[in-house]
């Protein structure tokens, strides 16, 4: 297998502000958008897109991740705005459709999108995450509580950090990620202003959203997911997305295949060797563009 190209920093201009990027630019191969988690950047598939020779990869900065703009400060992080953000980085890129590749809220964000603009992918893969957070009904009034009192608090000043190692430190207090995977994350996340490092990430990340769709309406969106989908799940479940919870999301999906590892939740950036080959494979199986996969599928009328 050919080596992946080396990833270029990009910056694409959309209505909605700056959106920057990691690119493993591969002009005329398939093309792959990435999406990370909360809090991570693109360089969280920096040790994956070196695994995937022979695709066109852009791996982006969610707004108020990495190096991409912050939304206006009158403006929330509400989870499916991300939508419009994906949109907006395809039709910057000049990109018709796409195969996606999410990880943990990416992964959700990557499904939803695939559920609402089905014309525009080509297929997804899934990384500890298939389907958003979801809640009962019964649990609306609790949140709505719990979100007024943290906006109600003053923010703290951001906090100064002596180097990017102590940085590294304090990402992995109470995760999962190894040191590399900390470090990659960090260096893309870190500004340097005189002898102090700070977090470029925005602070009003780190709310509380009042609303967040039911389980009802999480396995709605996924029937409508039409692209073959991939997802992978580390074992065992975290405590946020309980087993019976991922049974029901892979039940609704039409045409998917899924797998399970076992490790961690950023299992893609410290064992990529594991699930790249089978990842670019699936990509590769479902190169089509959702025109021609609903040609393919159509009955023979002769």
């Amino acid at each position: 297998m050919t080596t992946s190209p080396i990833a270029e920093e990009i910056v694409l201009e959309t209505p909605l502000g700056q959106l920057a990027g990691l690119r493993w630019k591969n002009e005329g191969a398939p093309p792959v958008l990435c999406v990370h988690g909360w809090l991570d950047n693109a360089a969280s598939f920096v040790p994956l897109a070196e695994n995937l020779a022979g695709l066109d990869i852009v791996a982006l900065d969610l707004p108020g991740h990495g190096l991409s703009e912050h939304r206006h400060p009158t403006a929330r992080y509400h989870f499916i705005d991300y939508l419009w953000d994906v949109d907006a980085a395809l039709n910057a890129l000049a990109w018709e459709s796409c195969h996606l590749i999410g990880h943990s809220m990416g992964g959700g964000v990557s499904t939803l999108y695939s559920a609402a603009s089905p014309t525009h992918v080509r297929s997804v893969v899934v990384l500890d995450g298939l389907g958003p957070m979801s809640n009962t009904a019964a649990e609306t009034a609790k949140r709505l509580r719990k979100s007024m009192t943290k906006m109600r608090r003053e923010r703290n000043p951001l906090r100064p950090y002596d180097s990017i190692e102590e940085m590294v430190n304090a990402r992995r207090t109470g995760s999962d990620l190894s040191a590399d995977a900390a470090r990659l994350l960090c260096e893309r996340s870190a500004r340097h202003v005189g002898k102090h490092f700070y977090w470029r990430t925005d602070p009003a990340l780190n709310w509380v959203s009042p609303i967040i769709l039911t389980e009802e309406q999480v396995l709605d969106c996924l029937r409508y997911v039409e692209a073959p989908l991939l997802s992978w799940g580390a074992t065992p479940f975290t405590s946020w997305y309980s087993q019976d919870k991922v049974r029901a999301c892979q039940a609704a999906i039409q045409h998917g295949r899924h797998e399970t590892i076992e490790g961690h939740h950023h299992f893609h950036m410290d064992a990529p060797e594991k699930i790249a080959e089978t990842i670019r494979s699936f990509i590769l199986e479902n190169d089509q563009t959702p025109s021609q996969r609903e040609n393919h599928d159509q009955p023979d009328q002769h």
